[in-house]
C-alpha cells in the first residue's frame, strides 16, 4: 500500500497565478467596454477556484491517498472523509508533474494535479513509479507464480 500525504502547491499556484494573469491581459488588450470586464471579472473568478484547488482549500479536496496493489484507491478530503474508488485508466507521468485520474465509484472521475511540492519527492517517486510500471510489473508476477 502507497501512502501520500498530500500539500498545498505553492509551485502550481504560482502556474495558475501566471497563467491567468496572460489571460486577464488577452482579454484587456482584445475587448473593449463592458465584454472586456465581464471576461476580466470571468478569468478572475477562474482564478480564485483553481488556486482554492491548488491550495487544497475546497472541502473535497484530497488531502491524502492511498493506492492498493489491486488498483484500488481511497483519498481522504479536507472534511477528514474518507472516498474509495479505482486508479482511472488515463494519467499523466513526468518528472515535474503527475496527474492522477481516480474513479470514484459511478460518478464520473477526480484528477489530482500534483507538482514537486504536493508531497515529499520519495512518495511522488513511488507515486510515479506505480503509475507507469504497476501494470506490467503486476502482469510479470502473475505470470512467474503460475
Amino acid at each position: 500500500m502507497l501512502r501520500i500525504d498530500l500539500r498545498p502547491s505553492r509551485l502550481l499556484s504560482l502556474v495558475l497565478f501566471f497563467a491567468h494573469g496572460l489571460a486577464v491581459y488577452a482579454v484587456w488588450i482584445s475587448l473593449g467596454g463592458l465584454p472586456k470586464v465581464l471576461a476580466a471579472v470571468a478569468v478572475l473568478a477562474s482564478l480564485a477556484v483553481t488556486l482554492a484547488h491548488a491550495l487544497l482549500r475546497t472541502p473535497r479536496s484530497a488531502v491524502s491517498l492511498e493506492l492498493a496493489e489491486d488498483g484500488r484507491v481511497s483519498w481522504r478530503d479536507r472534511r477528514g472523509a474518507w472516498h474509495e474508488g479505482a486508479l482511472g485508466a488515463s494519467h499523466f507521468v513526468s518528472p515535474l508533474l503527475v496527474v492522477v485520474g481516480l474513479k470514484p465509484g459511478n460518478r464520473g472521475v477526480k484528477r489530482l494535479v500534483l507538482l514537486a511540492d504536493s508531497a515529499s519527492q520519495d512518495e511522488l517517486r513511488r507515486l510515479r513509479v506505480r503509475l507507469r510500471w504497476g501494470r506490467q510489473h503486476s502482469v510479470r508476477n502473475n505470470l512467474t507464480e503460475n
